[in-house]
């Protein structure tokens, strides 16, 4: 595991969570630290997908160093906004921050689709985040085609299950 220490998380209450201690990550050539007592959500998944994706699961140190790499960003962003001189440098870019998330879930053995479908959804976040939205349309073509793959999926899914539920009732009536 590219953890070199953490996470170790506590529950604080209302779906929050906080590190206990260092949490590193062990890149390839960079040390990645989060500090202890860092605010975390785990992975932002809508309610309605819980079922599929909970908040919680193989993925939860992915999220959280996902979750600060995101804090830094929004901190260079701010600081370029007031047009600090000296500018904060956040770890990552704000496209490898999504791109980190996807390899520290397939380091953790998190399943293809589901890191596959969860690297979809954060970088649609991206695209609303200004601060996370530098490099956005170098990934669009992807985005845009795994979305809708995804959504033809369901839908033959939930047409397959209609069908199969109306062949049944057929049967019995």
């Amino acid at each position: 595991m590219p953890f070199a220490a953490g996470p170790v998380l506590r529950y604080v209450g209302a779906g929050q969570y906080a590190t206990v201690g260092p949490t590193d990550y062990v890149g390839d050539s960079d040390v990645i630290h989060v500090p202890a007592d860092f605010p975390t959500d785990l992975a932002s998944v809508p309610r309605v997908f819980w079922a599929l994706i909970p908040p919680q699961g193989a993925y939860e140190a992915a999220a959280v160093l996902h979750d600060w790499l995101c804090v830094e960003l929004a901190k260079a962003h701010q600081a370029a906004r007031r047009g600090a001189i000296d500018g904060l440098t956040p770890p990552v870019n704000a496209r490898d921050t999504d791109g980190l998330f996807r390899r520290v879930m397939r380091e953790a053995g998190v399943p293809f689709l589901i890191r596959w479908v969860m690297w979809v959804g954060v970088r649609w976040g991206a695209l609303a985040n200004p601060a996370r939205r530098a490099g956005w349309w170098r990934d669009a073509p992807l985005v845009v085609s795994l979305s809708v793959a995804g959504l033809a999926a369901t839908l033959a899914t939930a047409w397959a299950v209609h069908e199969g539920v109306d062949a049944v009732l057929q049967l019995l009536t």
